[in-house]
């Protein structure tokens, strides 16, 4: 039995939960209808997607990547999936179908990250676009609606009167966790984004790493796909161009550094539960969808600015220990 590796919850997930404390007040005092059980409903509707695809990002991230291209996997998927609903497959099939697809367009980011030593932010902003492009061909310019409600009983089936993708996301998140706290994999993770040479001497493939990390986040991707199609029940031809920003900030904004080494999913969480229910306060009290981008932006400014002086602040105790 492996001992547990994961870092505690800090400073920065416990300052995000009560940013969300925060939020649940404010949001209570001045828009109407925020606390009615609709709407808390809503927002555990529209943010499983976010949550499941953040636990894979969680990972590449800590790991020392980056994927800008989960918008466009995403699209892509939901097309697949879409046409493989069209087509009666069965749902067992489609939902293997959706995985596979993911897993595929990840490992594809991993590999090209891995082998040919382009930085994750530079292969992922290629796949990002040609993802687009593809998603526009696939659709021929036009949404892919009258999909039969396959995977409706996703978000409408209730359990305990909570929808069913709140229970999948909780058992993801169980699942991740468990892989993070206690696994050899977990500690891996953690070991290639803190120092990738002192890994590599360890006897760590930090290769693997990589191409797992983005395949895995492309497999959470693709579940978060089937999740869309059962919310939406249509394909949109802007479908996913905003979730990369979404991803990760909330992974950020939850605590993980963005240079890697560093994170938790219980941040992460934090953090998805942040911007979704930013998101709907917004639309609540009437503010302009303008407003959104931008507090996200500047969130995670302050992120990287706080995560940027917390690391001089290490660097400058290690000088003065020597």
């Amino acid at each position: 039995m492996f001992k547990s590796y994961v870092p505690k919850p800090g400073r920065r997930e416990y300052f995000t939960i009560l940013l969300v404390g925060v939020e649940i007040i404010f949001f209570s005092l001045f828009a109407d209808n925020f606390l009615t059980a609709s709407n808390l409903t809503q927002i555990i509707q529209n943010s499983a997607e976010l949550a499941i695809i953040c636990i894979g990002m969680t990972l590449v991230i800590i790991a020392g990547g980056i994927d800008l291209s989960v918008g466009s996997i995403l699209g892509v998927v939901a097309v697949i999936v879409g046409n493989a609903i069209l087509l009666g497959l069965n749902p067992i099939l489609i939902v293997f179908i959706a995985i596979l697809s993911g897993l595929v367009l990840g490992f594809v980011n991993g590999a090209i990250v891995a082998w040919l030593r382009i930085p994750a932010i530079i292969v992922t902003l290629a796949t990002m676009n040609i993802g687009k492009a593809l998603v526009f061909m696939l659709l021929g310019g036009a949404w892919l609606t009258g999909l039969p409600p396959v995977f409706n009983g996703l978000t409408t089936y209730k359990i305990l009167g909570l929808p069913v993708v709140f229970y999948i996301v909780l058992f993801m998140y169980a699942v991740f966790y468990y892989i993070f706290t206690y696994r050899p994999f977990g500690r891996h993770v953690y070991a290639v984004g803190t120092n990738p040479e002192s890994a590599k001497l360890a006897g760590i493939n930090h290769k693997m790493i990589q191409i797992a990390t983005h395949s895995i986040l492309g497999g959470l991707v693709g579940i978060a796909a089937v999740m869309y199609i059962a919310r939406m029940g249509s394909v949109e031809m802007t479908v996913g161009h905003d979730l990369p920003l979404q991803v990760i900030a909330a992974v950020i904004i939850g605590g993980t550094a963005i240079t890697g080494g560093r994170g938790s999913l219980v941040g992460t969480l934090a953090g998805v539960f942040f911007i979704t229910i930013m998101k709907n306060g917004i639309v609540i009290m009437g503010i302009p969808s303008l407003w959104e981008n931008s507090i996200i932006g500047t969130l995670i400014l302050l992120s990287l600015t706080f995560d940027i002086v917390m690391q001089k602040r290490v660097e400058k105790k290690k000088l003065m220990t020597v």
